[in-house]
């Protein structure tokens, strides 16, 4: 009977490309997904939560020879991924691990149900989470235990391989040892020159290879607040980090395939070419950038390709590997948004010496899953950061106090403030 089947879609942004699967069992739901957290796979994506896949119980997706906006990129000797070549979006693993056999993977933030999900009917349940040694500081994995929603079963937390390694304990926060995380109000400004300061931006293929002079913006914020001057709203006044904010809209989830991305902010003259790529700034307002990737001029400027999702908006991605990189605006000229698992810091995957994260609070654009099958993250998310919080002894963030108090405008993106 059709009410006891459901058929799922799998579509990119730009909607240029979309894969179907045959009518499948409800009986088969919820569909199991695992969830990586590996450097590989955030340096892919670009999100902290680096990715999240189900089993496509579909045909394989068409070939890239017969299509020409589906690319192709080589992940592994053993991966592959598919992706679409105008907006970007990932969308499916091509796993060749067992010989003669070829398996497809989907990315759970391109997958949408034909119809309406029946009332306690889930359509995913996440499994597990690994590679958590990867992120040294437990990246984002200690907001995602309510996944599966309030009554639903915790993921599993595995170090390496889902299964094969050690397991961590998922009922608390991990890594357990405070001492190897850096304080609230750490930050790099006694870094050591030249270089001590400045926190890779690169992704998976290295085609884009840039670095945030993170030391450099800390020392330049504190000297403009020394001169009277007022800060960007996006720069902590006390310790002059940078915001960090988690993402549940649908423009970010479709384009990364990721359903919670992360972001940091930071003006264009704190970010520079790689030595490797010769040195020097990009260029320090949005329309140059934008006219400089779109003409392809620009020594250091490698991999990096444009997508405009609507008139004024700019999204930058890596045009070989499909990486998320920066978000731009034409209202906001002088800065970009950064894809936070991008970043290559070495106290962890959440950088915290270099961005101040806004723990607690609201979701930013988290309304966009009301009615949805995600609708649960949103709430779970807010709750499980302030748990995080108030666990690591923070006080709440720099954007969260404003908003709290009152303010009746507070300028600027699109994060949890």
């Amino acid at each position: 009977m059709a009410s006891d089947t459901i058929t799922l879609t799998a579509q990119c942004h730009c909607n240029a490309l979309t894969f179907t699967s045959p009518p499948i069992p409800r009986s088969s739901l919820p569909l199991k997904a695992t969830n990586c957290h590996c450097n590989s796979c955030r340096h892919l994506t670009g999100s902290l939560r680096g990715s999240s896949d189900i089993l496509w119980p579909g045909p394989p997706p068409s070939s890239p020879s017969t299509n020409s906006l589906l690319k192709k990129y080589t992940f592994s000797p053993r991966l592959n991924i598919f992706f679409c070549g105008k907006c970007s979006t990932t969308l499916f693993w091509e796993d060749n691990s067992t010989p003669g056999t070829t398996t497809y993977l989907v990315f759970t933030g391109v997958l949408t149900p034909t119809s309406p999900l029946r009332e306690g009917e889930k359509l995913v349940e996440w499994d597990a989470h690994m590679f958590l040694d990867d992120t040294t500081d437990g990246g984002a994995v200690n907001w995602l235990n309510g996944l599966n929603g309030p009554a639903g079963e915790k993921p599993r937390r595995w170090l390496g391989w889902k299964d094969k390694s050690e397991e961590a304990n998922p009922q608390n926060v991990w890594p357990q040892d405070k001492k190897l995380f850096p304080g609230y109000a750490e930050n790099l400004l006694d870094a050591e020159p030249p270089n001590k300061g400045d926190v890779p931006v690169k992704c998976h293929c290295g085609g884009v290879d840039l670095l945030l002079n993170a030391a450099q913006a800390q020392q330049d914020f504190k000297d403009r607040q020394a001169r009277g001057e007022q800060l960007p709203w996006f720069v902590d006044p006390s310790s002059y980090k940078l915001l960090g904010s988690l993402d549940g809209c649908d423009d970010c989830r479709i384009c990364s395939g990721v359903e919670l991305f992360a972001w940091t902010f930071a003006e264009l003259k704190h970010i520079s070419y790689s030595a490797a790529n010769g040195g020097g700034v990009l260029p320090t307002d949005t329309t140059k950038l934008r006219e400089a990737v779109v003409e392809n001029k620009g020594p250091g400027l490698g991999t990096l390709a444009l997508y405009a999702s609507s008139e004024d908006v700019q999204r930058y991605h890596c045009g070989r590997c499909s990486a998320v990189v920066f978000y731009a605006c034409d209202s906001r000229p002088d800065m970009v948004d950064i894809a936070a698992g991008l970043l290559h810091a070495p106290e962890g995957a959440r950088a915290e010496r270099v961005i101040s994260w806004s723990w607690g609070g609201k979701l930013g654009f988290g309304s966009d899953m009301k009615g949805t099958w995600r609708e649960h993250l949103a709430a779970m998310t807010e709750q499980e950061t302030e748990q995080f919080r108030i666990a690591r002894g923070f006080p709440k963030s720099f954007r969260r106090v404003v908003k709290e108090q009152g303010a009746s405008a507070v300028p600027g993106g699109s994060g949890q403030v």
